[in-house]
């Protein structure tokens, strides 16, 4: 995991800072700038969301058939290393079953849904996985994308040193405009953050397993309101 503090190497990268902001209210002289923190993580676990389907007239029978291709895809997983408790069934759903000839629409029984999601930290291992659940009946994978199980840690880093670019630049426009800065009035964090999940592009079978994505980025933005104070000599 590597820190970044971009500082004010990101003046010109089109980071939006207000120039100095007079608040009448509290006849006091402000100066709002944004900061912005990176840190880069590399992903060390994939996750996998699979869909097994059944179809026919009757539903105790769909439901059993399901079962049954269900358990095979679980002992599958957990003899390849995947623990139980990330093993999750996420949504079961029956629909009709229509079909549309040239007699019109027909009536042909259920459709008998359940998707499943895998998460495993054996990332080398992900296309034996893939490879292993398709054979035992799963219909199609819903989604693919390689993550960082600590992200969460890696935000926080990127948040203070979203603070600190923050403090660096108010820091910078106030000796220019010769006032120095005095206490913090507001501040905010952007909602959420951002790290772009690394999407696998389903690799065929001639790829070898080394072949696995590079570091993505965390971000964090803040928006920070300084009073500045009159530098006297």
């Amino acid at each position: 995991m590597r820190f970044k503090t971009l500082g004010a190497l990101l003046i010109g990268f089109g980071l939006t800072t207000n120039a100095l902001a007079a608040n009448t209210h509290e006849h006091r002289r402000l100066v709002n700038v944004s900061g912005q923190g990176v840190v880069s993580v590399v992903p060390n676990a994939f996750t996998v969301s699979v869909v097994l389907e059944e179809r026919g007239p009757v539903v105790s029978k769909l439901n059993q058939q399901m079962t049954d291709r269900l358990s095979s895809v679980v002992k599958f997983l957990l003899a390849s290393g995947v623990e139980e408790k990330h093993i999750q069934s996420m949504s079961v759903n029956l629909n009709p079953w229509y079909e549309h000839t040239p007699n019109g629409r027909q009536d042909k029984g259920f459709i008998l849904s359940r998707e499943v999601r895998v998460t495993s930290e054996k990332i080398e291992a992900y296309d034996t996985v893939l490879d292993g659940i398709l054979s035992r009946g799963v219909d199609r994978i819903q989604r693919f994308e390689f993550i960082n199980t600590d992200s969460g840690e890696a935000y926080q880093q990127a948040l203070i040193s979203a603070v600190k670019d923050a403090k660096l630049r108010a820091g910078l426009l106030a000796r220019e405009m010769g006032v120095k800065l005095g206490n913090v009035i507001t501040i905010n964090e952007s909602a959420g953050h951002s790290m772009p999940p690394v999407m696998a592009t389903m690799r065929m079978k001639e790829e070898v397993s080394s072949s696995l994505p590079g570091q993505s980025d965390i971000t964090a933005a803040v928006s920070v309101s300084f009073e500045l104070i009159e530098n006297y000599h």
